[in-house]
């Protein structure tokens, strides 16, 4: 593709799946946003959530230290866990009883032929297993940067399954992969698809009270523009609620917690500083 091609379907891309303002039908519930609180500096670049049992965790995306930071429910850092690993571009954080998972998967530009997954033993930090994943189909000379679907900003451990989910700026097709907690090195294809969303998707957890998908992510322009949003999504992957977030701009993640209230970060950009918020479904 020359030059002038791949500027015209960039272009293109981005009228299609970025710049229009979307249409959202009329939700089964509300979505109540409840209180906003400012993040620390030490979290201006937040790119993941994570609703422990009485904490919080998150991280920043790449250029950042390889640090998790636990924080308490009004934004607060209680603790930072420095970690021996790379931040290449972290992007997601979700956890079990006994690990943490960081997706190291950031790729908006396209030039990445293999992504990371950190498997951390919450008892012993130094207790990492790596697991990398290649996407079947990634050809990495052919991808043009924030128009491939090759990127990913959100990872969900349900139950005994972590599914990774597509940030798909080409498309706008959400794709679903599964990845092995046993395999070290693994080439993973999508098991289901996400039709329907307005916007690219940039965190996910799962209502267990509710037994749906919690979703977040966006659509952008070039001059700054954000339309976030949040979706409720069954688990076989329909959409079932789609609420807008009015003057919210990048939000990053979404977590779920204990009580089924919904939790959602923004990252710091021009004018609007990072954020932490609560949101309750009526």
């Amino acid at each position: 593709m020359s030059a002038f091609s791949r500027i015209l379907f960039l272009f293109g891309s981005a009228c299609a799946l970025l710049a229009c303002k979307s249409y959202y039908p009329t939700p089964s519930n509300a979505l109540s946003v409840e209180s906003l609180m400012i993040l620390p500096d030490a979290l201006a670049e937040t790119s993941g959530l994570y609703c422990d049992s009485d904490h919080m965790l998150s991280l920043n995306d790449s250029g950042n230290a390889p640090v998790l930071f636990k924080i308490d429910f009004n934004g607060n850092i209680i603790q930072q866990l420095p970690l021996a690993i790379t931040n290449k571009d972290w992007e997601a954080v979700t956890a079990d009883n006994t690990h943490y998972f960081i997706a190291d998967v950031g790729n908006n530009g396209g030039k990445r032929e293999q992504v990371e997954v950190y498997k951390i033993n919450r008892q012993d930090l130094n207790d990492i297993t790596l697991l990398k994943l290649s996407y079947v189909g990634n050809t990495i000379t052919g991808n043009t940067p924030y128009a491939h679907d090759f990127d990913s900003e959100a990872m969900v451990k349900k139950g005994s399954e972590l599914l990774l989910f597509s940030k798909s700026w080409r498309t706008g097709i959400t794709h679903i992969y599964t990845i092995d907690e046993q395999m070290a090195e693994q080439h993973i294809s999508p098991i289901a698809d996400i039709k329907g969303l307005p916007g690219v998707v940039t965190g996910a957890d799962f209502d267990t009270t509710r037994n749906v998908f919690v979703i977040t992510g966006y659509k952008s322009d070039p001059f700054g523009n954000f339309e976030a949003f949040i979706a409720q999504v069954a688990p076989d992957f329909s959409i079932i609620n789609i609420w807008p977030l009015e003057t919210y701009k990048q939000v990053e993640g979404v977590c779920v917690d204990k009580k089924g209230q919904y939790w959602f970060s923004e990252e710091a950009t021009k004018g609007r500083p990072a954020s932490l918020s609560q949101a309750s479904v009526n």
